[in-house]
């Protein structure tokens, strides 16, 4: 895929397949953004995530993907970092950048929700969580 150019039909369905598996897998709401961020990247990032979940105890993982700007970051909610740690996002967002090298993103990306959605495993019946948003820059 050239820069600038948006994803075909087929790689925006394989996408939310792989993003509709990782939810179904954990119980964690999943959103990936891709494009460019005006201003603050974390800050961007919280106002997804909070418009993502109806109370801030909710799992849920935001993946920020600006292939322009040359940077990944994942943010959780607390609730999904109790699921996450801030070293599997890290090898998530490694795993996705090393994909982006070699012009990949969609297949970096996918692999990146599997990653997390691994880390996070089977979805559990119950995880206390808080209203604190972690990020993990790599």
């Amino acid at each position: 895929m050239a820069r600038g150019e948006p994803f075909t039909w087929e790689q925006r369905d394989r996408l939310e397949r792989a993003q509709a598996a990782a939810q179904a897998q954990t119980g964690i709401r999943f959103t990936v953004r891709v494009g460019v961020v005006d201003g603050d990247a974390r800050l961007f990032a919280e106002r997804v995530l909070a418009n993502l979940v109806e109370l801030p105890s909710d799992p849920a993982v935001v993946v920020l993907v600006s292939p322009g700007q040359r940077f990944v970051h994942v943010m959780t909610t607390q609730a999904a970092k109790q699921r996450i740690t801030d070293q599997a996002a890290g090898l998530a967002v490694l795993t996705m950048t090393s994909s982006f090298a070699l012009g990949d993103i969609v297949n970096g990306i996918i692999n990146g929700l599997r990653q997390l959605a691994d880390a996070a495993g089977g979805h559990p019946s119950a995880f206390p969580g808080g209203p604190i948003g972690v990020l993990a820059r790599v």
